[in-house]
């Protein structure tokens, strides 16, 4: 591991203690926390965080992928973070609503390629558009080819991710895979990072019915 590596990974475990001692600290230090996470990436550096937690798995199709996904966001108490690549599924727009509708602070940023200037279908921005009227802060990113992450975070604990977008044809007839790891906050911090990167990059998702 060469020096700049190690003092990369040094900052980003100092700012990962800061940010997990309290909510109220959590709240103060998140910012030097992504802040981190944001140089690491423009270094091209991995993360390395401990194993915590429970991990849970269900696959596709049709072998509880979707349930998986959708108990992710039904635990939800106070925050849910969402990256998407393909945002069409009716459930898992249905959950999002329900925890809005609970009071969860929900932010998704969903390719903008796939979801709007190429949804054939209309289903994609039916469904991005029943949340902004719910008022959840949607947005779309253009900045790279495709944004393919699928990931969910929740209460800046518990991350979800795998090859399961967000669409039917994921639940039903693709072989996908969804893995959650429930009660990680360093994992789900690094996550939140990622998913900051791409939020600022991000432009607000306008309704289109």
């Amino acid at each position: 591991m060469n020096r700049t590596r190690i003092t990369s990974l040094a900052t980003l475990t100092v700012a990962l203690s800061l940010a997990l001692t309290g909510p109220d600290a959590l709240a103060r230090k998140r910012e030097s926390l992504i802040e981190s996470v944001v140089n690491a990436y423009e270094s091209n550096h991995s993360f390395e965080v401990p194993a915590t937690g429970s991990i849970e798995v269900a696959f596709s199709p049709s072998e509880g992928s979707e349930a998986l996904v959708i108990k992710v966001v039904d635990s939800a108490r106070t925050e849910l973070r969402v990256l998407a690549y393909s945002f069409t599924s009716a459930p898992v727009t249905a959950a999002l609503l329900r925890a809005k509708e609970r009071g969860v602070d929900v932010r998704l940023v969903a390719d903008e390629k796939n979801n709007v200037s190429e949804d054939r279908s209309g289903k994609a921005r039916a469904a991005l558009s029943a949340l902004v009227n719910a008022g959840v802060d949607v947005r779309t990113i253009s900045v790279y080819p495709i944004q393919h992450d699928k990931v969910m975070v929740a209460d800046r604990e518990t991350v979800e991710l795998g090859s399961f977008n967000f669409s039917d044809a994921a639940a039903k007839r693709n072989s996908e895979n969804v893995l959650v790891n429930w009660r990680n906050p360093k994992l789900a911090a690094v996550y939140l990072g990622h998913f900051d990167r791409n939020y600022r990059q991000a432009k607000a998702f306008q309704l289109q019915y």
